[in-house]
Parts: structure tokens; C-alpha cells; sequence
């Protein structure tokens, strides 16, 4: 059964089932949900949206986000949302690649984004709600092939990538994910993940294939491991995708962490450092998958994973997926061989928007059958299940999102004063992405060759987490022999560059309540301020992080700062002696 057949055959079978609810106070059942998509879509279509049609929603977590997903898709249409929190620069590259039909928004200073065209949701579901359109021309003769949605990735040449998802593809996914998770009509699902971001396909779409109801959490929610343990609890949540950073703090908090209802913890996006402690209650799921295969593409169930000397994998294919582990000529490696991982099977993306170089490299043809290369480097465990072992090029996950190195480098070209600059991912001890750090020349007699006004620059046109937590001034480079930049020599520089950790003083820990506090823009606080319990969010963390170099000239990680959210804690991490 196709995903809109399924919503409204629940919507005959339990119409006062509760389907969504979000922290506006908003519940929508089944019922309501079927009959204001179908409205919605009504609505779209007199504005001329339908077949072919491409549909921008910048639009908060919401249940008007769902619904105006569901009505684009009714309308026989595709939507492409886009995270509103991005810088206005961000919004407008990102929309002039998409080229929308339609935009809608819920923040009037959102319209200038796309010249002053937008329109308003508010007013667009008043539209619907009124009763006054004829819900029988509200479908659109869309086709399994037809695309569903787009999202954009990073990308490696300065401009962010649009994977189109056909309504094929988005059906296999949700069926077989609905499947995968035991989704069940009693299920509470918690909905965290970002608009924008794949995760946020796996956390609504086949839940509500299901029947379930999907709740959507503040943004504080999840802005701390024991803020997310209290809102899973206190909302009756069963099952819930929570990042890797998240999640391994569950594992430290265990025995005492309480979750409440939940049955099942999902997780992926980067790289899982660590398995359940031993007695957690919890089942948990590690998810691996690229934005062009539809989310997930492979799993394991960790909590049941015997051989604990590796890494946690990330297993084996869902049912309708096929893998194969390649060499550099694409050629089949032998088992236990590490290559790079191609993916197969109806849930490929169509390709890449208006990107047919792009699509052709990424998309090929072997052995007469269409792979998607994933650049993710493997190998096959004597059980077969994969073993991400790294990436083949310059892309990295940075707190669950995918950053190519070469968009922020493209932004840093841009900047007048830059001559040249080079980024680096800093791992942690797990070796995943832990902060970026860039490396700058400056052009000759150029203004604004400053840190903090290129800083600036850049959150004005990248996402929070692609801002270089540290930036570094040199006279020149490293190259290789054909004169590129050397990033393994600049990262031995790097590392020898690095300062040893060092006793804290008094006036460290008074320096770390001041960057405390200008992160949470608030004063008063206390050595044993936690900085979470006043409502951080993971960016104000790298945000501390960058502080802590810019004026301490030390080097944490951010998850350093997730481990010893006070300054107290954290500047005993110097002293060597943390708990």
C-alpha cells in the first residue's frame, strides 16, 4: 500500500486516532489530517501547483509542516523543505537552485528570501479550513516515477546538491522501514530531526503509515541528554532517532537513565562509538544511509551485536536494498576487503536537481544495473555485516549532518580579504568529525583580514555547523606535487600545533563562566552552572568550543563539553582528574 492510501485508510478505519501533535498545543487525528490535506491541496492546485510542479515549504516543526508535505504530495506535486533557522543568504541559494513554483513560509522576514513571493501557511490552511473548496479536484495525476521531494546536501563544489526522491522510492522506503522499526498504531514516535535533513522523512513518513501518532518535540528538548530523557518520558514516547552524541550519553547516564515508554532508540548519521551498557532496557538500532538512497539503507541491532571488540556496524541491507563493496576500478573486492560501498534497489534518487555531471558521476550503470556510489569506504565482517570504515573524499558527518570541506571552503573563497584557505575535520577519539578548524593567508593589502569579522561572514552565508570552530592564520601552505594544498602535512601541523592540556587556574575557570555566559547570553552564572540545564543547544556547545581556542587558546571537543557541561567540570578535564 502507497503511503497516502495508507493515511486515508486510517483515517476510515480510526478516525479519531490521534496522528500528530507538535508544542504549539496543535493535535490533528486521522481524520483531520485527511480532510485538511485534501483541502490543502485543493488550495495548491487553484494556485496552479500540480503535476511537475515543485513546492518550497520553509516552515518550522510543525504539524502545518506535515500537512503541507502530505497536501504538496496529494496535489501531485514535490516539496522541498528547507531548515527556516539557515541564514537568509543560505535560504536564497538554496531556493534559487530549487526554483520553487511555490514557496510557502509562516515568517512574514522570511519573503524576502525569494524576492517578496512567498505565501503565508496561515493563510493558505485557513483556505483549507473554511469549507469552501471542493475537495474532488485535489488529486493530481502523479506517476510512481514522479519525484516526491528533494532535499539538499552539502556539496563539494560551493553549492548545495538536490536529491530528488521519486514517489516510488519514498513508498519502497516507508513500507519497508515500517516494517524494519515494528511501527504499530500504538506507537508514539518522537519527531527531533531538523526540516531539511533526511532524518525527518524516517521519523514522520512510515509512522504514519502505520497508524501511529508522530509527536512533534520543542526545539529544548533535545538541546541536552537529560532534557530528551525527561521529554521521551514525560510524553509517552515509544520510539525515537536520536543522534549518536545523544545517545552514547544515554549509555553513561544507564543504569539511571529512564526513558519511559520507549521500546526503541534508532540512531545514525555518524559514526556510533559505543554499544548499550550492559541491563539497557532499551533495544537500539544503528542506521547507516545516504540522503539518495532514501535514509536508511542498512542496520544493525546493537544491543544484540556479540563481538564487542569492533566498532558497533552498520550491518546488513533492508530487505529491498542491494550492496556491493568495489575497488577503485569498480570492480568486486573480495569479502573482508575494504572498498568503496555501492548501493542498489528501488530507492535510488532520480538524481541530482538540474545537475546531470553531478547525477552521472554519483549514478552508474555496472553489470546492468543502476549503483549509487556512496563514497563511504566498508569492509565485510566475517559475519557480512559492513564495517564503515571511512570516507574516500573530503565529506564528513559534523553533528549528524553531512558538510563537504569544499562548501566551506568555497565560502571562505568568497571572502575578499581570504587569499587562501584550507579546512580540516578534527576527529575525536572515535575518529569521527568532532569541530572544523581552518587554516587562512591573507590576501596583500586587503581589508577585513580579521578572524572575527571572516567569522562573521561565514555565519551569514553557511548553517551553524559548518562555521569553523577555529581559525588559524599562516604565512603559507603545504602543497603536494601538483601544487594543492596538503591537508595530511597541515594536519601533522596541527596536531604538533596543539596545546597540552594545563592545570586550571582560577582565572581559566572565571574565563570559562564569562564564555558560559555569552553563549547563553545571560550573566550571574556560577562555576557549577550546567550549561544545558539553562538550555544550550548543541550549536552553543561548538559555539563554546571556538570561544574556549579563540581565548584560552586551548583545544577541547565539543563532545568534551557534552561530558563537563560546567566550567567547573570542564577545567578540571585540564587538570587531568575529571571524573
Amino acid at each position: 500500500m502507497r503511503l497516502l492510501e495508507a493515511v486515508a485508510e486510517w483515517a476510515r478505519r480510526t478516525p479519531d486516532a490521534l496522528a500528530l501533535e507538535d508544542p504549539r498545543g496543535e493535535k490533528v487525528t486521522y481524520a483531520g489530517l485527511a480532510t485538511l490535506t485534501h483541502a490543502a491541496a485543493v488550495a495548491l492546485r487553484r494556485r496552479g501547483i500540480g503535476h511537475g510542479s515543485r513546492v518550497g515549504l520553509i516552515l518550522p516543526r510543525s504539524t502545518d509542516l506535515v500537512v503541507m508535505q502530505l497536501a504538496v504530495l496529494r496535489a501531485g506535486a514535490a516539496f522541498a523543505p528547507m531548515d527556516p533557522a539557515q541564514p537568509t543568504e543560505r535560504l536564497r541559494m538554496l531556493l534559487k537552485t530549487a526554483a520553487p513554483d511555490l514557496l510557502v513560509i509562516d515568517d512574514a522576514g522570511l519573503a524576502e528570501a525569494d524576492g517578496g513571493r512567498a505565501t503565508d501557511v496561515a493563510d493558505l490552511l485557513a483556505t483549507a479550513r473554511s469549507g469552501s473548496l471542493d475537495t474532488a479536484e485535489s488529486g493530481g495525476p502523479a506517476r510512481p516515477d514522479d519525484p516526491a521531494y528533494c532535499l539538499f546536501t552539502s556539496g563539494s563544489t560551493g553549492s548545495p546538491a538536490g536529491a530528488v526522491i521519486s514517489r516510488r522510492a519514498m513508498d519502497h522506503y516507508v513500507s519497508a522501514y515500517a516494517e524494519l522499526a515494528q511501527c504499530r498504531p500504538s506507537d508514539r514516535a518522537a519527531q527531533l530531526g531538523s526540516p531539511g535533513f533526511d532524518v525527518s522523512v524516517e521519523e514522520i513518513w512510515p509512522f504514519l503509515y502505520a497508524g501511529a501518532t508522530v509527536t512533534i518535540a520543542a526545539d529544548t528538548a533535545r538541546s541536552s541528554p537529560q532534557r530528551l530523557a525527561a521529554w521521551l518520558r514525560d510524553s509517552g514516547i515509544t520510539t525515537a532517532f536520536v543522534p549518536p552524541l545523544l545517545l552514547e550519553a544515554f549509555f553513561r547516564m544507564a543504569p539511571a537513565v529512564d526513558l519511559g515508554a520507549v521500546r526503541l532508540l534508532r540512531t545514525g548519521g555518524e559514526r556510533l562509538a559505543g554499544y548499550p551498557p550492559e541491563g539497557f532496557p532499551y533495544r537500539v538500532l544503528n542506521e547507516y544511509g545516504p540522503t539518495e538512497t532514501v535514509v536508511a539503507a542498512t542496520y544493525c541491532d546493537v544491543s544484540s551485536w556479540q563481538d564487542r571488540d569492533v566498532m558497533p556496524p552498520i550491518g546488513r541491507p533492508l530487505p529491498h536494498i542491494r550492496l556491493s563493496v568495489r575497488d577503485q576500478d569498480g570492480t568486486v573486492v573480495a569479502p573482508g576487503t575494504p572498498g568503496e560501498l555501492y548501493i542498489g534497489g528501488p530507492t535510488l534518487a532520480i538524481g541530482y536537481l538540474d545537475d546531470e555531471e553531478r547525477t552521472a558521476r554519483r549514478f552508474v550503470r555496472l553489470d546492468g544495473e543502476r549503483w549509487f556510489r556512496s563514497g563511504d569506504i566498508v569492509r565485510a565482517l566475517p559475519s557480512g555485516a559492513l564495517a564503515f570504515l571511512h570516507r574516500a573524499d573530503e565529506q564528513v558527518q559534523l553533528l549528524g549532518k553531512r558538510v563537504e570541506i569544499g562548501e566551506v571552503e568555497a565560502a571562505l573563497g568568497s571572502y575578499p580579504a581570504v587569499r587562501r584557505a584550507a579546512v580540516l575535520a578534527v576527529p575525536d577519539s572515535a575518529g569521527r568529525a568532532d569541530h572544523l578548524v581552518c587554516y587562512v593567508r591573507w590576501a596583500d593589502d586587503v581589508a577585513g583580514a580579521d578572524p572575527v569579522r571572516l567569522r562573521a561572514h561565514l555565519e551569514g552565508v553557511l548553517p551553524g555547523y559548518m562555521v569553523p570552530a577555529a581559525f588559524h592564520e599562516v604565512d603559507d601552505f603545504p602543497v603536494t606535487g601538483a601544487g594543492k594544498v596538503d591537508k595530511e602535512a597541515l594536519a601533522r601541523l596541527h596536531m604538533a600545533a596543539t596545546h597540552p592540556p594545563a592545570e586550571a587556574t582560577d582565572a581559566v575557570l572565571d574565563s570559562l563562566v564569562r564564555i558560559w555566559e555569552d553563549a547563553l547570553t545571560t550573566t550571574g552564572l556560577t562555576p557549577d552552572d550546567d550549561l544545558f540545564e539553562h538550555g544550550a543547544t548543541s550549536l552553543q556547545a561548538l559555539e563554546i568550543v571556538a570561544t574556549v581556542h579563540e581565548r584560552l587558546e586551548r583545544t577541547v571537543s565539543i563532545r568534551n563539553v557534552f561530558d563537563h557541561p560546567t566550567p567547573r567540570a570542564l577545567a578540571r578535564l585540564w587538570e587531568g582528574d575529571a571524573a
